[in-house]
């Protein structure tokens, strides 16, 4: 059973701390230094509040700047440290991709598309990786990485760290599936911009079922990324060790940082 903490935050949908997680030294990840969510738009002083006794330092927001724009997050902007890496400038507004979902029918050409944004994940955070670890390397880091959804590339983002410090690979596929969503189970406010976007995306309206293949957190959209890694780079080991920014011993320093007995 996979050790994650879901905790509730008011006006966040996707939140949870992975403090406790096994790795396969036997060691887990210490108190909440590694926390993910969705976007922080709607935060509430209760949420700050919640964020303070968690010990949050660092925020990694991996969002493109018109998503920041539009909804811009609920952190102070003082008192933490923000990292802003745009990835991809939202991969699904690419015409090349939106166009898997127009000359397919919906839940086909969603899934498709899926599927294209996840082998293209690998090389689009592979020149940040070094600053994205940086977060990590102060005394008991608290750090959260967040995209829109809190699925798809803070997924990947995610999936990767936790193979960096040891995570065994069914615990790390286990806390990605946590951000499965349908369309039901968002509130009006977020139906609604959901539907906006990805119909404005697509050029014409788009089925709650198509919705729901792209809200889903599915093994075989992960497994995209990790086929690509090993394709193209040779594997996650061989991919870390040329992205990361670290040689063996700072790779030992992170995982003495983060991992307790």
């Amino acid at each position: 059973m996979v050790k994650t903490h879901v905790l509730h935050l008011p006006g966040v949908d996707n939140f949870r701390s992975l403090a406790g997680m096994p790795t396969l030294c036997g060691r887990r990840i210490a108190g909440h230094s590694l926390l993910r969510s969705d976007q922080l738009h709607r935060l509430t002083a209760a949420s700050w509040q919640v964020l303070q006794r968690l010990g949050l330092k660092a925020v990694c927001d991996l969002r493109s700047a018109g998503e920041r724009e539009c909804y811009p997050s609920g952190l102070p902007a003082a008192g933490l440290q923000h990292l802003h890496l745009a990835i991809g400038d939202d991969l699904r507004a690419d015409p090349g991709i939106a166009a898997m979902q127009a000359e397919n029918s919906a839940v086909e050409g969603a899934q498709r598309m899926m599927l294209e944004v996840y082998q293209r994940l690998p090389g689009l955070l592979a020149g940040y990786m070094p600053a994205l670890l940086s977060l990590f390397t102060t005394p008991k880091p608290s750090v959260l990485i967040h995209c829109a959804a809190g699925k798809d590339r803070t997924g990947v983002a995610v999936a990767l760290l936790l193979h960096a410090l040891g995570v065994e690979p069914g615990q790390i596929m286990a806390d990605y599936l946590r951000s499965a969503r349908r369309f039901c189970q968002l509130d009006t406010l977020r139906q609604q911009a959901m539907h906006t976007a990805v119909s404005r995306m697509m050029g014409q309206p788009v089925s709650e079922a198509a919705i729901n293949v792209m809200l889903d957190a599915r093994p075989e959209y992960l497994n995209a990324a990790y086929a690509v890694i090993e394709a193209e780079y040779g594997g996650l080991e061989q991919y870390l060790a040329r992205f990361s920014g670290m040689d063996r011993c700072s790779l030992d320093a992170l995982r003495n940082r983060l991992l307790v007995v």
